[in-house]
């Protein structure tokens, strides 16, 4: 069975780490990071099944990663996005962006796993 590939984008290390080690506790899991929506771009593959993303963040921010994923990148528009922040005014701007969940930081691992796992 082929690992599934998970995009973490995040400014923060902490925050990255936290999510590698709920993520990697699967063993058909694959985490690849990025720091920022433009590091994101420039590790995204086709073969990708889900990214999590944060919204706040320097140089490309997770609402400019969706819009140049939906404007200019369309083979990467069906890859499934779940955003993470902590600031829930965001919530409907990124959905409209092609966001498929919204979870609220802190994350929960049982809840964040309930959340991603029909996309994997």
């Amino acid at each position: 069975m082929s690992k599934k590939k998970i995009l973490i984008v995040d400014d923060d290390a902490t925050n990255r780490k936290f999510l590698n080690i709920v993520l990697s506790k699967k063993e058909d899991i694959e985490i690849i990071e990025a720091e920022n929506g433009s590091d994101a771009l420039n590790k995204l593959t086709p073969d990708i099944s889900l990214i999590l993303l944060d919204i706040y963040m320097p140089i490309m921010d997770g609402i400019q990663f969706m819009k140049n994923l939906q404007m200019n990148n369309h083979q990467y528009s069906n890859i499934p996005i779940v955003v993470l922040s902590t600031d829930d005014t965001k919530k409907q701007e990124a959905l409209s962006w092609g966001a498929k969940e919204f979870i609220i930081k802190p994350v929960n691992p049982i809840n964040l796993w309930e959340r991603i796992s029909k996309y994997l």
